[in-house]
């Protein structure tokens, strides 16, 4: 036999559920909507552009590792600092990316991108049109997401430079 729910009972029950879902911890962290990783990559290719180390190193997690092509990994947020301000000692980036997959699953995620665009040799003034393959793994901490891995590759090695 069914049971008979008043009509001010119903409405607390669905205002309960409301609430619940409301402050519910994936609600609270921004659901795992991927447009925020694209829009963190969008905000890594500024701060590349504009040779911003804090604004590199914020993106990533405290223990954030930054896998370059031949070249040493480097792991922590000093490590970052020291890897992108030599980076930035000897070259001038401009390289959008541009997203082509995305994956959430809790609190990690990662994305594979392209990136294509222009880099300046700062010693020489020589310009080269690169282009990278990459892989960001993400994770969520403190309901913001962060990047925990970063690894890059050339897509067209001995492209060289611009005549």
């Amino acid at each position: 036999m069914p049971v008979r729910i008043s009509a001010a009972t119903r409405r607390a029950l669905i205002a309960a559920t409301a609430a619940f879902f409301a402050i519910s911890p994936a609600h609270a962290q921004g659901s795992d909507d991927p447009s925020r990783l694209v829009a963190i990559m969008e905000s890594y290719a500024a701060a590349l552009r504009a040779s911003n180390v804090e604004q590199l190193v914020a993106l990533y997690s405290p223990n954030g590792v930054f896998i370059r092509d031949n070249m040493p990994a480097v792991a922590g947020r000093e490590a970052l600092r020291a890897a992108y301000r030599e980076t930035f000692s000897t070259l001038k980036v401009d390289l959008p990316i541009t997203v082509q997959e995305v994956e959430v699953s809790g609190d990690m995620a990662w994305l594979r991108a392209t990136s294509a665009g222009r880099v300046k040799v700062l010693a020489s003034g020589r310009e080269s049109n690169d282009a990278f393959n990459l892989m960001v793994v993400f994770r969520r901490e403190g309901g913001a997401w962060k990047i925990r891995s970063y690894i890059y590759a050339p897509s067209r090695p001995g492209a060289g430079p611009v005549n």
